[in-house]
C-alpha cells in the first residue's frame, strides 16, 4: 500500500498514537499542512533564521526547510522529549547530505529558555518565530509560581499568551511573529493583557480567520501576524474572513473597551454600531439578575425522558428557540441539595424571566413566565429596569441589529454575560414599548400560525432598526451580514 505523501510522517504517526485526552491536556494538536505551508510560503526566505518555540515533531521547521538553504538557521524548543527526537531525525533526514547537529532541543521554552545560558553565545536575533502554541494547558502549581514571577503581566495563565509575550523578545527590530491561535483572544476578556501587549509593542500586519481547522477541536482559529516595531497611530492592516477584506486601524483598537479586537468590521460596521451607542441608552449592567442553569453533577441520574411523580420539566440550550421554547423533553426532581451547582430557587421561579443559549454563536432568548427550570446550557436573565419591559428586551436581543452587533463586536462560540451586559437598549417612549410589546405577544401566541408569526418577526426587526434610525442602505448590510434561521425562531 501506497503511503500518503506527508512531510512529517513521523510526527503524523506520533499523533496519531497520542491518546486524545493527553493531547488535550497539554494544548497539542497537529497543525494541518496547508496551514502551515501557507506561513511558511508568506514569510520564509532562504536565508531565514527562523525558531519555532514549541516545534513538536518539526512541522513548521519541515516546511520552512523546502526554503531555507541552511539547516542550522532552523531553531526548535519542545517540553515532549519524543517529539523532539523525531524532529531532530526529521531534519536529519530532509537534509540528508549535510553534515550537521540540528538546533532543535528538549526544553521548557517558557521557563528555561533565555539568551543567557546555555545559549547566551549560540541563539541569535530571529527573523521569524512561527508555531500554533499550546492552548488551555493544565500547568503545575510550581510552574504557575514561576510563569508568574516570570511574566507578571499576563494575568489569564494561559499558555499561547506566555508563549507569544516570550517570542517577541526572540524577534529581531521588523522580525514577523506568526501564531495559530483561537479566535477567543480578539475579544474574551480573560485576554485583555495579551491585546494589550499586542497593540502596544509590535505592527500587527493580518489577522486571518480559518474557522475550525483542526480535528475534533470545536473552537474556530485565527492566524495572527505581528512585526516587531513600534507602532504608529495611523498604522493600518488587514483582517481577513470568509473571503472579505477588513482595513484596521490599529490605534483604534486601543480605544476599546478590554482592547477587543473587533477586526472584522468594515467602515460602514462601524458607522452603524456607532449610530446604536450614540442612542441614548440603558446597559444590563448592574440592571439585571443573573443565573446559571442546574448543574446535577450527572445528568443520566437526575434527567428522566418521563414525566413522573414528583418531576417537573427542565429546559436545556437544545430547547432554546427565540421567543418560545420548545416543550421539554427532560424532567427533574428538584432536590438542590443533590445537585453539584444550583443558583437561589426564585431565580428560576421570577414571574417572568429571560432564558438564553449559553453554547451559541448567535443570541437566542426566549421568554418564560411559568417558572420553569433550565439546565446549566440555558442560563437565565432577569431585567430590572424600572418602565422598561421585559418583552421590549426580549426583541432587541432577538433582532437581526442586535445579531449583528453582537457578531461585529464579540463574535464567540458562547453567548457571555459581560458581553451581553454591554449592548445598548435605548430608551423608548411608553408609545414604542407598547408597539415593540405588541409585536412580541403575536411571536409568543402559538396559536398564531407560522406564516403570521414569520411576518411579524420581519415587521418587529424592520421597526427595532427604524428606532434606530438606520436607512434603507444600512438595514441592507445588516440582513446581509446576518442569516436568521427559521430553526432558531421557534415558529416553525
Amino acid at each position: 500500500m501506497e503511503l500518503p505523501k506527508v512531510d512529517d510522517l513521523l510526527g503524523l504517526v506520533y499523533q496519531s498514537l497520542s491518546a486524545e485526552g493527553n493531547k488535550a491536556q497539554a494544548g497539542s494538536y497537529y497543525t494541518p499542512k496547508s496551514v502551515v505551508g501557507g506561513i511558511v510560503d508568506q514569510y520564509v526566505k532562504k536565508d531565514s533564521v527562523l525558531l519555532d518555540p514549541c516545534c513538536g515533531t518539526g512541522q513548521f521547521l519541515l516546511s520552512s526547510a523546502e526554503k531555507i538553504d541552511d539547516p542550522e538557521n532552523l531553531w526548535g524548543f519542545d517540553i515532549d522529549e519524543m517529539a523532539v527526537r523525531l524532529a531532530r531525525l526529521n531534519l536529519l533526514l530532509k537534509f540528508s547530505d549535510r553534515d550537521f547537529s540540528p538546533n532543535i532541543y528538549h526544553k521548557n521554552t517558557l521557563l528555561d529558555i533565555e539568551k543567557v545560558g546555555l545559549f547566551a553565545n549560540t541563539i541569535p536575533d530571529f527573523d521569524i518565530v512561527m508555531t500554533n502554541p499550546p492552548w488551555g494547558v493544565h500547568f503545575s502549581s510550581a510552574d504557575i509560581q514561576q510563569l508568574q514571577e516570570k511574566y507578571s503581566v499576563i494575568k489569564s495563565n494561559e499558555a499561547f499568551s506566555y508563549f507569544l509575550l516570550h517570542s517577541l523578545s526572540f524577534l529581531k527590530e521588523g522580525g514577523i511573529l506568526s501564531f495559530i491561535l483561537p479566535e477567543s483572544i480578539l475579544n474574551i476578556k480573560t485576554h485583555r493583557d495579551i491585546r494589550e501587549i499586542m497593540l502596544t509593542t509590535g505592527k500587527i500586519q493580518k489577522i486571518k480567520f480559518m474557522d475550525r481547522v483542526f480535528k475534533n477541536v470545536f473552537t474556530p482559529v485565527i492566524q495572527l501576524d505581528i512585526k516587531k516595531e513600534t507602532p504608529s497611530d495611523n498604522h493600518i492592516f488587514q483582517a481577513e474572513k470568509n473571503g472579505n477584506q477588513y482595513p484596521v486601524t490599529q490605534s483604534r483598537l486601543r480605544k476599546n473597551p478590554d482592547y477587543v479586537f473587533d477586526v472584522f468590521s468594515n467602515n460602514s460596521d462601524i458607522a452603524i454600531i456607532s449610530k446604536m451607542y450614540l442612542l441614548d441608552h440603558f446597559t444590563l449592567a448592574g440592571n439585571a439578575e443573573w443565573a446559571l442553569g442546574v448543574v446535577t453533577g450527572d445528568n443520566k441520574k437526575h434527567l428522566s425522558d418521563i414525566k413522573a411523580d414528583g418531576k417537573e420539566p427542565i429546559l436545556t440550550g437544545k430547547d432554546i428557540k427565540r421567543f418560545v421554547s420548545n416543550k421539554p423533553k427532560n424532567f427533574i426532581q428538584f432536590e438542590p441539595e443533590r445537585f453539584q451547582q444550583v443558583a437561589p430557587e426564585q431565580k428560576y421561579r421570577a414571574p417572568e424571566k429571560l432564558i438564553y443559549k449559553f453554547i451559541s454563536k448567535e443570541l437566542v432568548f426566549s421568554y418564560d413566565d411559568k417558572q420553569t427550570l433550565t439546565l446549566n446550557s440555558a442560563n437565565i436573565l432577569i431585567p430590572k429596569i424600572a418602565g422598561y419591559p421585559v418583552k421590549s428586551i426580549l426583541a432587541l436581543l432577538n433582532s437581526s441589529l442586535y445579531q449583528f452587533l453582537h457578531q461585529k463586536k464579540f463574535g464567540s462560540l458562547k453567548v457571555l454575560r459581560s458581553d451581553i451586559e454591554k449592548l445598548p437598549l435605548p430608551k423608548l417612549d411608553q408609545k414604542q414599548h407598547k408597539k415593540v410589546t405588541s409585536l412580541v405577544e403575536e411571536l409568543l401566541d402559538e396559536k398564531n400560525s407560522t406564516e403570521s408569526r414569520k411576518k411579524k418577526y420581519i415587521e418587529l426587526d424592520n421597526y427595532i432598526m427604524d428606532l434606530f434610525g438606520l436607512e434603507d442602505g444600512e438595514k441592507d448590510q445588516i440582513m446581509s451580514n446576518v442569516k436568521i434561521s427559521d430553526r432558531l425562531l421557534s415558529i416553525e
